[in-house]
């Protein structure tokens, strides 16, 4: 859950800010007159948004494949991933 800060406080104290946000992981919504107008966000968060909007874009019947998917799980229809033998020997 992102914290709550005025922008004046989060003027006084970006740097602060910017490094609870990137050490700790920490988000801060930025309000003028109790309005929304920024968010901080940490850097890794805000890609996967960006990947996730993509990927939306580019597959518009994304929603299906994914409750398709969830039903062949949910009777049991899946297989797991296992690294082949050469991944496995090439991180050794």
């Amino acid at each position: 859950m992102a914290k709550i800060i005025s922008i004046t406080e989060a003027k006084k104290n970006l740097l602060r800010l910017s490094r609870r946000n990137q050490e700790l992981g920490e988000s801060f919504l930025i309000v003028r007159d109790s309005e929304p107008v920024s968010v901080l966000i940490p850097f890794e968060e805000y890609e996967s948004l960006l990947e996730t909007l993509n990927i939306l874009e580019e597959e518009p019947d994304i929603k299906k494949k994914l409750k398709s998917a969830e039903r062949e799980i949910a009777r049991g229809k899946f297989t797991t991933w296992e690294p082949s033998a050469d991944l496995k020997k090439k991180r050794a």
